[in-house]
Order: structure tokens, then sequence, then C-alpha cells
């Protein structure tokens, strides 16, 4: 996952965190099937066009029928889970998460929170 500046990966996260059933922070357990090991993804069942770029760039085809695309990205779905309290599924608590930003990105994550 790549982000021109820091602005762009608080508003992804202000993205990610509105909890709009727009996505899913998946961690799969890969290597127990013989893959390399494990996978952190993030679905993506609806309001695509107002996905970040980041992720837009990200995209890969669905797995489901109500998957429309997956987003392959294990060190980026660490750092939600390990730095910015957010848990694997689609509801994510908003306030624990904006406590993690800094004070001069809070309004790129609210910004990502109205996209």
């Amino acid at each position: 996952m790549k982000f021109a500046t820091p602005n762009e990966y608080y508003e992804t996260l202000g993205f990610l965190a509105k909890s709009d059933g727009s996505t899913d922070i998946r961690w799969e357990n890969n290597h127990l099937q013989g893959a390399w090991g494990p996978e952190g993804r993030i679905y993506c069942y609806s309001n695509l066009t107002k996905f970040t770029d980041p992720l837009k760039n990200k995209f890969t085809k669905g797995r489901a029928k109500k998957v429309l695309h997956r987003i392959n990205c294990s060190e980026f779905v660490k750092d939600l889970l390990d730095n910015h309290e957010f848990i694997k599924g689609g509801i994510q608590n908003t306030v624990k998460i904006l406590q993690t930003v800094p004070p001069q990105f809070a309004q790129d994550f609210d910004n990502g929170l109205k996209r």
C-alpha cells in the first residue's frame, strides 16, 4: 500500500473506520491450507467509487458474490490492527481509532469518515 502523503494515509484510515458496510478487515490463516503464510485483506462490498486512491489501486477481483473487490495488504492490515485500534470485521470503534491519529491529521481522518 502506497500513500502520497500522511494526509492521504489518515484519510484512508477514516474511510476504513466508518463501518458503513463498505469494508471488512480480515486476517486469514492461509498458511494452514498450504499457502506461504497468513494474509491480511480488506474485503470491499459497496461504495467503490468512494474508496481512497491507495485502496482503489490495490483492488483485486472479489472471491464471493458479495465481495466486489479484495485488497491484499498484510503489512497495512497489521498496521491497522497493531497501531490504530482496528479490529477484524466490519464494525470499528472510530473513537478509539481517532485517538491513535496525530492531532494535525484529525481533519484528514474526518474527511475519510465523510467519503
